[in-house]
């Protein structure tokens, strides 16, 4: 397995880095805007952006002054919904 399929994995592995993608599938966000949005302090948010960067998985655009975020691929949209559906499927097996 090559190394940006493991970063792409261990950037999916935290759920405030899905609950920004799964923000950003609505439309392209400033970072200003997560503040609001999460109850994490702003270094925190920050490392998490910088990790989904880094794994090609958001891009970041300077507008002046703002930080604007975006989905860099809707397919990791698709990985995102295909893994809601098998871990629903296996909870309802184990019910």
């Amino acid at each position: 397995m090559n190394k940006k399929t493991v970063m792409l994995f261990k950037a999916l592995g935290c759920r405030w880095r899905l609950k920004i993608l799964e923000r950003l599938s609505e439309g392209t966000l400033c970072v200003c805007e997560f503040d609001d949005l999460f109850p994490i302090d702003k270094t925190t948010l920050s490392r998490h952006v910088k990790t989904l960067v880094d794994a090609k998985l958001i891009v970041e655009k300077r507008n002046g002054t703002r930080k604007e975020l975006s989905i860099a691929d809707s397919r990791v949209l698709e990985i995102i919904k295909l893994a809601h559906s098998i871990t629903d499927e296996s909870s309802e097996e184990t019910e």
